[in-house]
């Protein structure tokens, strides 16, 4: 079986693209390699559910009648575990002496319609195509033929619920639920056990680099076990330190390397067709948040999943507005993104959506920022992201080249004197204690750089900080006078024009 695995994969590899495909180029072969066991496996209540499915999907397929009868769909949100189950399942009927093929996308199966209606007729013992991401093809005519006149050949479909009636038509509809894994569960189920090898010399380090993944991707099972295989190594094999790790998990290099965005990739919804500053405006569209909870986006409050997925879709946007000529460290790059970002937030919609909300506001900076081919973003607003995921952190981080923190808050007149307790309280997270301790309440790590943006809307003068506070307000808060559209840096006014962004 490995011999022909490497013979198959050497052919198929040699393909060249566009190459067109026969039906036995998808035949499904038992891989004897070992993979990691979350791949398999996954953990804790994940792997109950997986294996109760497997049970149900295998007793449907194999009970008597026509392949059209005993078709299967298998619902869920994107990286819930779905192909994953479909490969278990093909993994069972392999070991039970069936045959089965495996479709990566559902629209592979258009070009070669022809010969499986031909091979239905042949055959006298019953075989099993196996069909990813089946909401590409819903109402397509090789799935008319499979749902409702193959007789030989069962289907047995994958696909996001959302997009179409993708499990439409299908004798047995099944879902995937288990998206995420709590920490208590990451305890109980032996996560960090496996990850140190056997070593309890590696526990410690361990523990400590998978929970700080576990907080960023919100406890989703995918991410947090492809990311910890990924840099749990260091310490198993080169004695890291889990800062080490973390530092290395946080770093520019590895969140534009192939793996990072692959993880990424897998874990996006296609939300693109969706206007996602509906979840956060006064006038909250619950429809809009009713579909991106579907989507696996959101939860039902319209907080986003996860602090990772957020990014996965700010980076997902495209460096498309060129870059900022000379852009600068510190406190004078985050000047300088903001004269390129504010000014090009489309401030009309506020206007009929119920006003200018904070959460919004945040959210489409770094949507626009997000643009620039030099700066990557990160979002730890709780207010956005699920508070447990969120950590006590600024708002948004600007990496790269800035390595700076803006801490955002919003004002509209209606009580200047709450207003200005507000700035005050913002502008101490940096400084002070909440408990009179020895640390601020944000604790940045050397070389980072921090300011706070005031979204001002009332007035035509920068809200003024009490006098504990002057030296900050002139070197650290932005205030962004909403009503005249002019940004201010202290009580100096910045050019409020767009900074030409240049093509490279």
């Amino acid at each position: 079986v490995e011999i022909a695995r490497k013979a198959w994969e050497s052919f198929t590899g040699a393909m060249k693209p566009g190459a067109e495909r026969q039906l036995e180029d998808y035949k499904f072969v038992l891989k004897r390699d070992p993979e990691p066991m979350f791949k398999s496996h996954g953990f804790g209540p994940f792997t109950v559910e997986r294996r109760e499915l497997r049970s149900q999907i295998i007793n449907e397929v194999q009970t008597t009648g026509y392949g059209w009868e005993r078709t299967v769909h298998v619902s869920g949100p994107r990286a819930s575990g779905k192909t994953t189950l479909l490969h278990l399942v093909g993994e069972d009927l392999l070991k039970a002496g069936k045959t089965v093929y495996y479709f990566e996308n559902s629209q592979d199966l258009k070009g070669i319609l022809p010969t499986i209606r031909a091979l239905d007729k042949k055959l006298n013992k019953r075989i099993f195509f196996l069909v990813d991401e089946t909401q590409a093809s819903a109402g397509s005519s090789p799935f008319t033929f499979l749902l409702k006149s193959a007789k030989n050949i069962v289907m047995i479909g994958a696909g996001i619920p959302d997009y179409g009636a993708s499990s439409e038509g299908f004798s047995m509809r099944l879902q995937t639920s288990k998206l995420f894994i709590t920490r208590q569960e990451l305890e109980e189920e032996g996560v960090v056990d496996y990850f140190a090898d056997g070593s309890a010399a590696n526990v410690e380090q361990v523990s400590a680099l998978v929970f700080h993944i576990h907080r960023d991707c919100g406890g989703h099972v995918y991410p947090l076990m492809r990311l910890s295989e990924l840099l749990v190594r260091a310490i198993v094999k080169e004695g890291a330190s889990a800062e080490d790790c973390i530092n290395t998990y946080d770093s520019h290099g590895f969140r534009n390397s192939r793996e990072f965005g692959e993880v990424c990739r897998r874990i996006l919804p296609d939300v693109g067709k969706y206007d996602l500053l509906k979840l956060f405006r006064g006038d909250k569209d619950q429809a809009a948040v009713n579909r991106l909870e579907r989507a696996g986006f959101c939860d039902n409050s319209g907080r986003i999943i996860s602090r990772l997925l957020a990014e996965a879709y700010l980076a997902s946007v495209g460096a498309c507005g060129g870059i900022i000529s000379d852009l600068e460290p510190g406190v004078k790059g985050i000047e300088q993104v903001l004269r390129f970002g504010l000014p090009r937030i489309e401030w009309e919609d506020y206007t009929s959506h119920g006003g200018p909300v904070e959460n919004a506001l945040t959210f489409e900076l770094l949507y626009i920022v997000s643009t620039l081919k030099q700066i990557d973003v990160r979002l730890f607003d709780p207010k956005l992201v699920d508070a447990g995921t969120s950590s006590r952190r600024p708002d948004m981080f600007l990496n790269s080249v800035v390595k700076s923190y803006v801490e955002a808050l919003l004002s509209r007149g209606n009580g200047r004197a709450e207003a200005k307790k507000s700035l005050d309280e913002h502008i101490s997270r940096f400084y002070e204690s909440p408990n009179n301790g020895s640390e601020p309440y944000y604790k940045l790590q050397c070389g980072q750089d921090f300011a706070i943006l005031h979204f001002q809307n009332w007035g035509s003068e920068p809200l003024k900080p009490s006098d504990k506070w002057t030296q900050a307000f002139g070197e650290r808060v932005f205030t962004y006078i909403m009503p005249t559209r002019q940004l201010f840096r202290g009580n100096m006014r910045v050019d409020s024009i767009p900074i030409a962004a240049s093509s490279v």
